[in-house]
């Protein structure tokens, strides 16, 4: 993990030497090789975005680009996208200024923030949230309104890592793009993408409705990047599905299906393991209304080169991760997934005690041991779309 240096500040150390003290609020558990790095999420509470270790100290809020005067008559909307895994660690998100009278959105953009270590404190740029350079148009759709992306540092030494994007042209339609990552030649910050490449010009018509399923819960944005540049992963009509790439980041061939025979079960959500040899994902089975109950989900795992399928959440190993198992993310060492799931109960009269408590797990990949908790904010906040990066 890299973190970008503050010149001005004299006391710096590592953030290994500081995952082992023990901070107000964090828990320790696992290895420090499964609580490094920067976990980055959104609190379905207050809607906003924040950063944090992997260890769940340091809580920060993501800076955001100001809003217009009067402030009274707008707000915000916003989604994190990913959090890098090379150079400097960088969360990027999407955010939009939107009028409160519902009329056309004022501003829409990408951002991304790096972080640094301060006197033994991860801190987001005290420059701000610096808005990404993009085209405003491809093959119909804006990039900069982007609701889902995933990071690669590719393979290639001399190149440039790559982002992948989502770009919805219309309720029913969206583009798969992947985009170079432009950083400034002498800080490494992420300044913003170019050279685009459509992997896909419509994402959501992907493979054929669940029979099961009906038309409900598509699931179409969740992708993810391999951490080669060689393949991105979606999710589409209940199914897992893998573009492959190639040197020049070019489609080739067709998209390859993932999870076969499988109707009556949906998996959604793919995460690809830092070592590229799984992916995990969210599945579960689907109910006669055609959704998935939250009781039935559970984080899985696919082998891609055996094909063998792995549970790796259960109602046996789950500890206080009552239900609603989703949103899988590695670990650096690939031995380790973290992910959400709603507690038993919020405690009454806390902050977000109107919505189900969310927290962040982590577990053995293999699925031996009980899953443990991470974050412990017990009502005062609602963990959702967790991103880690290091």
């Amino acid at each position: 993990m890299r973190l970008l240096p503050r010149p001005c500040r004299s006391s710096f150390r590592t953030l290994s030497t500081f995952l082992s003290v023990v901070v107000l609020g964090a828990v320790s558990v696992g290895p420090a090789s499964a609580q490094n790095g920067v976990i980055a999420f959104q609190d379905g509470c207050d809607g906003r975005l924040y950063g944090m270790r992997g260890d769940s100290s340091d809580r920060m809020p993501l800076p955001l680009p100001p809003l217009p005067g009067p402030a009274s008559e707008y707000r915000y909307s916003m989604r994190l996208l990913d959090v890098t895994t090379s150079g400097p660690v960088t969360a990027i998100y999407f955010v939009a200024i939107n009028r409160r009278d519902g009329t056309i959105p004022a501003d829409v953009g990408l951002f991304a923030v790096p972080f640094h270590e301060v006197d033994g404190v991860l801190t987001p740029d005290d420059g701000g949230a610096v808005r990404l350079s993009l085209p405003s148009d491809v093959d119909g759709g804006n990039p900069n309104t982007a609701g889902s992306g995933a990071f690669s540092p590719t393979a290639d030494p001399d190149g440039p890592d790559r982002m992948a994007l989502v770009i919805r042209r219309s309720d029913t339609t969206a583009l798969l793009v992947t985009m170079a990552v432009d950083r400034d030649p002498t800080t490494s910050r992420i300044t913003g993408l170019s050279d685009p490449i459509v992997v896909s010009h419509d994402l959501y018509a992907l493979g054929v409705p669940d029979p099961k399923a009906g038309a409900s819960g598509s699931f179409g944005d969740a992708i993810d990047y391999a951490p080669d540049g060689f393949s991105i992963v979606s999710s589409s009509n209940n199914d897992l599905w893998r573009h492959p790439l190639g040197g020049d980041h070019r489609p080739v061939g067709a998209p390859q299906r993932l999870t076969t025979n499988t109707d009556g079960f949906a998996e959604w959500n793919p995460s690809l393991s830092p070592d590229g040899s799984r992916v995990a994902y969210t599945a579960g089975l689907v109910s006669r209304s055609g959704g998935v109950s939250t009781r039935d989900m559970d984080i899985f795992t696919l082998d891609l080169i055996t094909g063998i399928t792995t549970r790796v959440t259960t109602n046996k190993n789950k500890g206080e991760a009552a239900s609603g198992r989703d949103r899988a993310m590695w670990t650096e060492d690939s031995a380790w997934i973290g992910f959400t799931a709603y507690t038993s109960s919020t405690p009454r009269r806390a902050p977000c005690s109107t919505f189900v408590n969310t927290e962040i797990f982590l577990i053995k990949a293999n699925g031996s041991g009980i899953a443990s908790q991470i974050t412990h904010t017990n009502g005062t906040s609602v963990e959702a779309f967790p991103k880690w990066g290091w």
